[in-house]
């Protein structure tokens, strides 16, 4: 977890094989407080993943493939 006055654990989804964001590390982070900002996700299938975790933010290299997945969950500004 990020150090005490953090404000959000902005983390890979996953490392190598091992996935870093899961249910368990969004439930922790969002009881201390964080958000949880995930980076760098570029296929809509994890970002999906990630949604129905609840994480608070996510950044791609293809924000179109982003604003589908959001707007399909009336999530996206004007959607």
């Amino acid at each position: 977890m990020p150090p005490r006055g953090a404000l959000a654990a902005q983390v890979p989804a996953r490392h190598g094989r091992l996935t870093v964001v899961d249910r368990a590390f969004v439930r922790s982070a969002h009881a201390r407080g964080l958000q949880v900002h995930v980076w760098t996700v570029n296929e809509e299938a994890e970002m999906e993943r990630l949604l129905d975790l609840g994480v608070d933010g996510i950044m791609t290299d293809h924000i179109e493939a982003l604003r589908t997945v959001l707007r399909a969950r009336g999530r996206w500004p004007g959607a």
